[in-house]
């Protein structure tokens, strides 16, 4: 990746921060404003002078009459509409339109800013009347660079303000979102570390750290709850299965043996997805390849599928290796293939795709509208609940799931069965 790249890389943020992009609007609806009030502030200054300035010439022009007029001085011009000789030619257009501001390139009598006015004296001659105004428009430049140098600073600190303020509120809403994001990976620890409440954000960030103890502490609850259940009756459980198995043979003894030992096999299934839901962090993890876990699956139920009368298939295409707990995904497998034994139909697939891994088969499979279901623990359809099982294959495997940041897919599978995927595309 080439350094102008990285540097892009580092503020993709910028255009998906609602913070920032409501304090740069803000400035510049600011700046718009601002800059709009000038403008009218100048225009309107501008035509109050040229009205003030009229009137001066106005008065001028029927001071007397234009006979008792001696020639042209420095600060007035007072020239009959018939007699504008030896006047530059700005003089004569602006006499023609009534008057108006005349800008000359060469000085008139030390002036070449002069504003003219066609007036009558009062003997009722038309005039040409012209006084200059260099003062008032220097004055009038002065008084625009003060406003526009005033604007251009407070356009840019309170742009400055707002993208500082933006990036302060920005930095607390990732800190709350990276919160957030660790809670839903089961990081049940996490917390902003928000002790002081000075605005919104700290409410938010305070209540959002007191949600986060009360579920992390309901969670270990009913952790250690269910795990302390199931450890503590695998004891009766044993014993009751030894003493089964001191009574003299007959099909109640076997039909009580298969009971206990279904039993035993529901509370050690209780304890594993416990276990797995306890874990957080990476420890564990290691590099490991879909397409040999997949293989080693296929290997081991292959020829026990064979002993069902089903067969199982092994599809793998271009695939991923991820960081996972591999001894985790073998027992998610070995549920899903076991799921499939027992639900699905003759033909069982264990296929990779990718980053994407799992099981599907060609049996009766599940309505989507309960897809949500199956996979809670201690959930069977009606459909299932005359087969062996105990509804927590798939709980087991969404807890595997969920421990690697993966997604568990349930799909109908073409052209009829179930098919469930564990997606890595995030790992």
């Amino acid at each position: 990746m080439s350094l102008a790249r990285k540097w892009v890389s580092r503020f993709a943020w910028v255009p998906r921060s609602s913070t920032l992009r409501l304090s740069v609007l803000l400035s510049g609806i600011f700046a718009v404003g601002f800059v709009a009030a000038i403008l009218i502030a100048l225009t309107l200054g501008q035509r109050a002078n040229e009205r003030r300035l009229d009137a001066t010439l106005e008065t001028l022009a029927q001071g007397g009459a234009i006979a008792d007029t001696r020639g042209d001085t420095a600060a007035l011009i007072l020239r009959p509409l018939d007699d504008l000789a030896g006047l530059p030619d700005p003089f004569r257009r602006a006499a023609s339109r009534g008057g108006g501001t005349v800008f000359l390139r060469d000085d008139v009598m030390r002036s070449n800013v002069w504003r003219t006015l066609v007036a009558q004296d009062n003997a009722d001659v038309p005039v040409l009347v012209a006084i200059p105004i260099d003062d008032s428009e220097d004055a009038q430049e002065l008084l625009a660079q003060i406003l526009w140098t005033t604007a251009a600073v407070v356009i840019a600190l309170t742009l400055a303000i707002g993208v500082w303020a933006g990036l302060l509120a920005r930095r607390r809403l990732a800190q709350i979102n990276t919160t957030l994001g660790r809670l839903a990976a089961g990081d049940l620890s996490a917390r902003t570390g928000h002790a002081q409440s000075k605005d919104d954000l700290d409410d938010i960030s305070q209540n959002l750290d007191r949600t986060a103890a009360d579920l992390e502490r309901l969670v270990n609850q009913t952790r250690h709850l269910s795990a302390s259940i199931a450890h503590d009756l695998r004891t009766p459980l044993a014993r009751l299965r030894a003493q089964l198995e001191m009574l003299p043979h007959s099909d109640g003894r076997g039909a009580a043996l298969e009971e206990a030992s279904h039993l035993s096999d529901v509370f050690d299934t209780i304890m594993r997805v416990a276990r797995i839901e306890a874990k957080q962090g990476r420890d564990g993890f290691e590099a490991a390849g879909l397409d040999d876990i997949a293989r080693d699956m296929a290997d081991i139920y292959g020829p026990v599928l064979e002993d069902s009368g089903k067969t199982l298939t092994l599809e793998v295409n271009a695939p991923a290796t991820v960081q996972a707990d591999r001894g985790m995904l073998v027992q998610a497998m070995a549920n899903l293939i076991q799921n499939g034994l027992v639900h699905g139909g003759d033909q069982i697939t264990v296929f990779v795709d990718g980053s994407t891994m799992g099981v599907a088969d060609n049996g009766t499979g599940v309505d989507p509208e309960q897809f949500a279901e199956i996979i809670k623990p201690m959930v069977r359809l009606d459909a299932a609940r005359s087969t062996q099982g105990s509804g927590l294959g798939l709980a087991l495997v969404r807890a595997v799931a969920d421990r690697h940041g993966a997604r568990l897919d349930l799909s109908v599978n073409t052209p009829h069965g179930l098919k469930v995927s564990i997606n890595f595309t995030k790992v």
